[in-house]
């Protein structure tokens, strides 16, 4: 993985023509979400989550990506939406 950091329109120019997502709303005792500031992104916050890999389910995708963002290896839990 290079981390070298485009800009939003190659990030955006480099992605598939159909993609599809997931995402994890991770909360604590007090129900406060967790949210994180993009790297390609610094003007919005979002939940953890990304773009599905070729094969990946969503639970693998939440699974992958909040690793990859958070450092966290997490058992993702029932999914309450699919958009």
């Amino acid at each position: 993985m290079s981390t070298a950091r485009l800009s939003p329109a190659e990030y955006y120019a480099s992605l598939p023509k159909r993609i599809a997502g997931a995402g994890a709303v991770i909360h604590d005792a007090a129900g406060r979400i967790l949210l994180v500031q993009p790297s390609y992104r610094t003007d919005t916050w979002e939940i953890p989550g990304g773009g599905l890999d070729m094969g990946e389910d969503p639970l693998q995708t939440v699974r992958r990506e909040v690793e990859e963002e958070l450092g966290l290896d997490l058992t993702p839990g029932r999914l309450p939406a699919v958009d």
